[in-house]
Parts: C-alpha cells; structure tokens; sequence
C-alpha cells in the first residue's frame, strides 16, 4: 500500500491508474452527488505541504475513526466547480475495515 503522502509525491505517474491506501477515516461526507466522501489520514505528509489528508469517493459506508484499506482510481486536478478542487481524488473507491 502507498501512503498519503506518496499518492500527492507520485500523483503524475499514477494518474487514472489503481492505487491502495491503508488509513484512519477523519471526515464522512455522506451522499454528495451519489457518493460517499471520505478523508482519510494516515499519519504521513504535513498540513504545511496539503499531502496528508487525502479525498475519497466510495459507494461504501464506513464511520469516522475507521481504519482501513482503499482501492480505487487515482484523479488529479479535478475541478467540481463551486470552490471545490483537488489536486488528488481517489475515486470509486472500494473501502475494506481493517
């Protein structure tokens, strides 16, 4: 598995490409645009760098305090409009508890 800070180092070659994360769930945002939106923290990274909190979008549901594996497809630069880009967004996510 790669860490946070490794999905936002190597985001240019794993673009559109599957990737596996193992972290903690910070934030639920629940049923926004038909998905599930998850935070998901796992110690790596800084806030000074903005590497160490990374989005996830999942059919799955899963709580806050939550550790587990992700699998899903790494996008970058996405704009959402409204306000809302990322420079990383792990989409279409399946989500397993550890």
């Amino acid at each position: 598995a790669a860490t946070v800070a490794e999905v936002y180092a190597k985001k240019a070659s794993l673009k559109d490409k599957p990737v596996r994360v193992h972290a903690k769930v910070v934030k639920v945002l629940p049923g926004i645009m038909g998905k599930n939106w998850l935070h998901v923290r796992d110690g790596s990274g800084s806030d000074d760098k903005k590497d160490n909190d990374l989005t996830v979008t999942t059919d799955d549901v899963v709580t806050v305090g939550s550790v587990v594996t992700v699998d899903g497809v790494v996008h970058t630069d996405k704009d959402l409009g409204s306000g809302h880009n990322f420079s990383v967004l792990v989409e279409d996510a399946k989500v397993t508890k550890d």
